[in-house]
């Protein structure tokens, strides 16, 4: 009785030891999660981007970044061919990238206004701005699927 009660025991602290070295959760990486759903931004409402002369981001919301992650994002947005900034509205009006004859931005901004953080998904709302009459508001979710996170659906939430 007593060595088969040290054979549970024993097999129960080998089990509890396995589990818990055992790493089952996957890091997140705030600069690709952010860079993922702001890109998610760009194809909604395509007709905001014509002429566009550079993209702005501002970060004043993102949660769990730090200075690599923002260079991370600005680095990925290159891709469009356009100068890349981290700027608010009002900083982009001091600058003088707004067009006060066309009350317009000559590129675009990009915001975030909520950020929802869960294991395998990240809940992204903001929005895309040209102008007052130009701007949409977006809800993007990144999941976590099959080894590697993506962007599993982008939507409209407002238009102006």
């Amino acid at each position: 009785m007593k060595f088969k009660k040290l054979c549970w025991g024993l097999i129960l602290l080998c089990v509890m030891l396995t589990t818990a070295c055992t790493n089952t959760t996957h890091t997140k990486d705030m600069g690709e999660l952010y860079s993922l759903a702001l890109d998610a931004y760009m194809p909604i409402d395509q007709g905001l981007n014509g002429a566009m002369k550079f993209i702005a981001i501002d970060m004043s919301n993102f949660k769990d970044i730090d200075e690599t992650d923002k260079e991370q994002i600005l680095k990925y947005f290159e891709k469009y061919n356009v100068e890349v900034m981290e700027a608010s509205y009002e900083q982009l009006k001091d600058k003088g990238l707004f067009d006060p004859q066309t009350m317009a931005l000559n590129g675009l901004l990009l915001r975030v206004e909520k950020t929802e953080i869960s294991e395998n998904q990240i809940v992204i709302e903001g929005s895309k701005y040209r102008s007052g009459l130009g701007a949409i508001g977006t809800k993007v979710i990144v999941q976590y699927k099959n080894g590697k996170w993506q962007v599993t659906k982008a939507d409209t939430t407002w238009k102006s």
